[in-house]
Formats: C-alpha cells, structure tokens, sequence
C-alpha cells in the first residue's frame, strides 16, 4: 500500500520583536490618524470600525492598550507563557463596561458614544447577572478592573516602591537545549539544596537513589519541567524573604550609648558593717583547728584569717617534717570538732606555705550584681574588653572579674538549688550592660522551658528561645556553617581575629560578639543527637574564639556521658557550684572539693591560668531585678520595631522546617540507617519497626526513630492501628 503523504504545511513563526512592533504601529497609527489627519482615509479605516466597537472613550482605551503591550513583549521574553493577551482583553471588557456606567441609568443614550457595542454587550449582561441591580453592577465593573490591574501587575512581576518602579524579569527556558541544561545543573545541585519539596511523595528528593538496581518508572517530562517550576519559585520566594529580612536587620540603629541600663534598678549592695565577725569566733574556730591536729600529732600554727561573703578562711601552717596530705585525710575529724555541716580543706592554699581550712560564714553576707558593676575594677576591665562576666566576690573580698573572650569558652555544673541559673543570669546581665544590640548576640537554648524565657523578645537575641533538643541542634550545626562564613570574611581582609577585623572595615559591616548559651547539656546529649550535639561543640570550641562565637554551657548533671572527654579537653575554663558528689565534681573540675560548697551561689571558678579551683561567691539578682532589666531594655531599644524584625531570617528559617535525618540534620551512620531502610522496604514492601529493627541490627527506639523520618520523607504511609504502613517506593 502506497503511504499517503501528509502535506506539508508551513508554520509561520513570530519573534517577540515583530509582534512587538506590530502592535506599536497600529497604536501609534491610530494616534496620529486622529489627532494629524481626521479627514484622511487611514483614518476611516482605522478609526471608524474601533469607534463602533469600543465607542469613542473605549477606542482610545484599545489603542492605549495596544502601544503598552507592545511595548512589554518588546522588553520581556515571556510573550504567550504569562497569558498577556487574555488579560489585557479582560482588562479591555472591564474598562468599556465602566464606559458604559450611563446605560445603566439612561438607556437613551448611544452605545457609539461610550463604550461601544462591546461595553454595551457587557452592561447588559451583568445587568442580566445581577438582576438589574445599577448600583450591585457599577461595584461589580469596578471590583473587576482592579482585580484585573493587580492581576496584569503581578504576572509582570512589576514591584512598585515609593520611589520607583522596578522590573524584574525571570529567564525561562526558551528551548529544549536549555530545559536539558537546567535540568543537568538541578541534578548536579541536588545534594546541596533541599527543600520541602525534596520530601514531598513523587517529587525527586532523597529516595530517588537509595536502590540504584531497582527499575524506575519514567514520568512525563511535563511533570518534571512543572515541579521544577514550583522548586525554582519556592526556592526564589524564600531568598527574597531571607534577603529582605537581612536587609531589615541592617537598616535596625539601636542607641549606642552605655551602658545599657541604669544599675540603680538593680538591688543596693549591703552594709558590710552589719557582717562583721567578732575576734572571739575566729579565735575559737582555730583553737579548736589546732587541738583536734595535735591529738594526731600535727602541730601547726595559726598563721592568720581571710574573711568573704559566705566562707572563712583559717590559715594554717604545718611544722617542719609534717606531710601535708595527713592534713587532708582529717578532714571529717576537723568537721567534727568545729561542729560545721561544711568544711574544705586547700593543701596548700596556691603560692603559699599554708594550709587553708574553710567553714561557712556565719553571717553570711549577699552579694549584689550592681555592687560588682558599680566597682572601679569592673570599670577598668571595661576599657579593655566588652566581654567581662561579674564571677563575684572571692574569698579575700576581692571583686573577680573575668573576660569572656580570654576564657573563651565557659562550662558550669552545679546541682538543682546551688545557684547556677543565678549565676548564668549574672553573666547575661553583665554582657548586656557592656553592650549594644548591634555590638552583642543570644542564642538561648532552654529546654526546660523556665530559665531563660524571661529573655524572650529582647534585641540581643539573634532567634527566639529555642526549647526543643532537635531544633538546639540544627542551630548549632548553623552556628557551625555561620563560623566558617566568618572566617572567609577574614581571610578576605587579612585579618586573625575579631577585634582586627572591625578596626579595618566600615561601622555597618562591624562583626558582632555571639554568645550561644544552653542551660540545660543533658537534655541535648539525651536526646538521641549525642554525637552530633559533642562534634558542633568541638567544632565551636576549638575555632569559634577568633570570629566572636562563644559558648556558655551549664547543666545539673555532669556525668561522663554528659561533659565528655571531648568537651572538657576543648573548654578549659569551668564553673563546678555545689554537687551531690565526689564523682561529679572530679567530672566537672578533675579535681574534688565541689562537693563541699555550701551552696547559694557558692562556686569553684577554674581557667587555663588560675590551673586550680578558685573559691568564689556568686552574685545574687533576684527575678523582679532581670524583669525590670528586660522591661528597661526593651523600652531603650524596642520602639517601632516588632520582635520578628530583630531574629536572624535563616534560623528562623531552620527552627521552622521539618527534621531531614534521625539525627537532626547530621550525618553519618544513621543517615546510612535511613537510606538501608528505604531499600529494604521497596524490596520486601513490608514497613515496620520491628522489621528494620531485625534486618538493621539496631534498638527498637532507633528504628521506630527511623519510621517516623520515613513518614516525614514520604517513603511510607502513617500508622493505622494494625494495618500495614502504605509503601509509596
């Protein structure tokens, strides 16, 4: 059989300048036709057939509209894509209709002379549609022109400001060639940008590799071409918004004079006078001190008092001969004799020949906040660093005073009831007073809900009080990316730290200081991202100091698998206030004697310099006191400015997304985990936890971890009592 041919017919293809010019032609024809030459045939011919269509006022509309959409396809790739034409007409019905507003009220009138026969077709039906309701129809034409206005505006993508008008012009791909392109560059960055759209089921995400050796079923290239669409626009909406909240942040002034507030809204420090111990105490105490040694054949001699808020300090000196160690070991016989629930024994007291026994106090005296930001020695350390953290008082009465960023990293334990939230309110409130917003940064990590709330909403905090484990641990895994960037801007400018680097840019591109601050460890190394939650701290440790990133950890329970090895060997500097233990206090300071404290503030304060544990009394703020500092605060520098203004937009975005892995976004073995577990499931199409629990090797609670992941992604259906899981792989 002899094929027919097919005829073959010629496509007459336009370019985007041809039609384009073409309707700036007519436009222009028109104008000059009826304003240069009324009485010419090429006016007739144009002219006469748009007045009887569109009326006298509509035809002017028509041809104005043809010069503007001329002029757009001139400027804008996207000629069909956008549906132009089928606007532009609806906006052309709209505005004739509204020429025609007076047939609405006099039917006498000549639709010629209006809005033509079109807008005389339109009035009637509304008039129809709306059962000849005049003042229901002229609401309805006018609701719909600007409607359509705003619809035209917005598929242009033509944004207006006060000032101008900007035009923003999305590249599409125009060809085959370039749709292959782009989809090659999505490919080769799928591994470094996810999105929600990547856990979406059908959608091309994590579990379209996990089984290379399972057959694939093709999708129309139509599906592919519309998700990317969406992925690019999803994608494209959440820069814009992160780039304009970057630059809201930027155009924030705060005052900058210090300090930040008054210290006369915090509590007076106490009349020491009322404190005084008599003579005849002391002298009874180390009576009974060298007794109780003598009766074990220990002479010693009293050599001396140091007298501090809450603890007495009895100096001792051994004779000649005498190991110092017998000394220690007497410990609990001295406690005895002095009739004291608390006694510490120091052998010997650092950079002396003494031996130093300490009980409470017993007119133990409170120290105040403003008493240690008021002092001269906290004024000179100001002039130095804008860091310093008010420790307290130490035993000798002396004011301690120490530097975070010389720390630069600080670790705190104490039991429940021994001041350590005091004392991490202390070190807030001094870094607040010695700084701007601008100069300073929180991140508050509390999961226990209590401590650190009363911060929320002020503007040193760079994101909201995180209270969640998982959530604590995706912004440290930002603090992480966050600390690299900031390398890059010093190596950039030449710099080695912080300080350098502000002296040699601009005001507006200064680093600020940001101090990440978790009250509670345990929770976050309990949580199940233990490995991920130590390698950020590290990595913070270890680095963060020359960029201005510093970490204050506290937790209630320092055990082994809560400061662990590789976080007490990258954060020298700790804080031990009182412990239930010998145990825990060798954890904190490798070292006892954290055990003994008295509690209330009392603490063991140890650096890389000191290389022992100093004996300090913290300062005492109350909760009315950080109230009205807070309130204080925000009325200095939260005038006109809404609180989301103030968080940092990509952590935002971060608390608001969903988990990708088991451990938070980490990696390692149990992303692993999750990819095993895809491929078991799209070979054996059965999904459970105790399946993967079997075929895994691993506990109940991790593959029922990895179920819910999996439910997340897409890959299986939820829970429905004992019916099996969907499988969507």
């Amino acid at each position: 059989m002899a094929r027919k041919r097919r005829k073959k017919t010629k496509k007459i293809t336009l370019n985007k300048y041809q039609i384009g010019f073409s309707f700036l032609g007519i436009g222009a024809t028109f104008f000059f036709a009826r304003f240069m030459a009324e009485g010419s045939p090429l006016f007739s011919i144009i002219s006469i057939p748009s007045y009887f269509v569109f009326g006298e006022l509509g035809s002017y509309i028509f041809f104005a509209v043809l010069f503007i959409l001329g002029t757009y396809i001139l400027i804008n790739e996207k000629i069909l894509k956008t549906g132009i034409f089928k606007k532009f007409f609806f906006l052309i019905l709209a505005t004739t209709g509204i020429f025609s507003f007076p047939l609405i009220e006099d039917s006498n009138h000549s639709p010629e002379d209006l809005g033509g026969w079109i807008g005389y077709t339109t009035v009637l039906g509304a008039n129809f549609l709306l059962g000849g309701q005049e003042e229901a129809i002229k609401l309805a034409f006018i609701i719909a022109f600007l409607g359509i206005i705003i619809w035209i505006l917005y598929s242009l993508n033509i944004k207006f400001s006060l000032w101008s008008l900007k035009f923003v012009v999305q590249e599409q791909p125009t060809s085959k060639k370039s749709q292959s392109q782009n989809k090659n560059d999505s490919k080769d960055n799928k591994e470094k940008t996810k999105t929600l759209f990547d856990y979406i089921p059908g959608t091309s995400g994590n579990q379209s590799n996990t089984n290379n050796n399972q057959p694939s079923t093709e999708k129309p290239q139509t599906d592919d071409t519309v998700k990317s669409l969406i992925k690019e626009k999803f994608n494209k909406k959440i820069d814009e918004k992160t780039h304009e909240k970057q630059e809201q942040i930027k155009q924030i002034k705060f005052p900058q004079d210090l300090p930040s507030f008054d210290t006369g809204i915090l509590q007076p420090p106490q009349d020491s006078s009322d404190y005084e111990i008599d003579d005849s105490y002391l002298i009874e105490k180390a009576e009974a001190i060298k007794a109780k040694l003598d009766e074990f054949g220990i002479p010693v001699s009293i050599e001396g008092y140091n007298i501090g808020p809450t603890v007495i300090q009895i100096k001792i000196k051994p004779q000649a001969g005498i190991k110092i160690a017998r000394i220690e070991n007497l410990k609990k016989d001295l406690s005895l004799a002095l009739k004291t629930k608390s006694l510490r024994v120091i052998a010997p007291i650092p950079g002396t020949e003494f031996v130093g026994v300490e009980i409470p106090n017993p007119k133990p005296q409170m120290v105040s906040l403003s008493e240690i930001l008021g002092s001269n020695n906290f004024g000179k350390n100001i002039g130095k660093s804008q860091t310093n953290l008010t420790l307290g008082k130490g035993i000798d009465g002396n004011k301690v005073i120490t530097p975070l960023d010389k720390m630069p990293h600080l670790l705190v334990a104490g039991a429940t009831g021994s001041g350590k939230s005091v004392g991490i309110n202390d070190f807030i409130l001094s870094l607040i007073y010695q700084n701007t917003p601008s100069d300073l940064k929180f991140i508050m990590v509390d999961p226990k809900q209590v401590e650190l709330g009363i911060y929320e909403g002020i503007p040193y905090l760079l994101s909201p009080i995180i209270t969640e484990p998982e959530k604590a641990v995706k912004v440290l895994k930002w603090a992480v990316d966050f600390m690299n960037e900031r390398y890059q801007k010093l190596k950039k400018q030449k710099v080695r730290n912080i300080d350098q680097y502000n002296k040699k840019v601009n005001k507006e591109d200064k680093m600020y200081r940001l101090i990440i601050i978790i009250d509670e460890l345990a929770d976050l190394m309990m949580s199940g991202s233990k490995k991920d939650t130590e390698n950020y701290i590290a990595r913070i440790a270890q680095m963060a100091r020359a960029v201005g990133i510093h970490l204050i950890l506290a937790t209630q329970r320092p055990s082994v698998n809560v400061i662990t090895g590789v976080i007490k060997a990258n954060i020298p500097t700790r804080i031990a206030f009182g412990v239930v233990s010998l145990v825990d206090s060798r954890t904190i300071l490798d070292s006892k004697g954290a055990e003994d404290l008295v509690g209330k503030g009392d603490m063991l304060y140890m650096d890389p310099n000191t290389k022992f544990p100093v004996r300090i009394q913290a300062p005492f703020v109350d909760t009315d006191e950080t109230e009205e500092v807070v309130s204080k605060i925000k009325e200095k520098y939260m005038t006109g400015i809404e609180e989301s203004q103030i968080y940092h937009p990509e952590i935002i975005n971060i608390l608001e997304s969903k988990a990708e892995t088991v451990t938070g976004g980490g990696g390692g073995d149990d992303d692993e985990l999750v990819e095993q577990a895809i491929q078991i499931i799209s070979e054996t199409k059965k999904a459970s936890a105790t399946m993967l629990q079997r075929k895994l090797g691993i506990g109940f609670a991790r593959a029922a971890k990895i179920m819910d992941i999996l439910e997340e992604r897409g890959v299986v259906g939820p829970a429905d009592g004992a019916k099996p899981r969907e499988i969507y792989v």
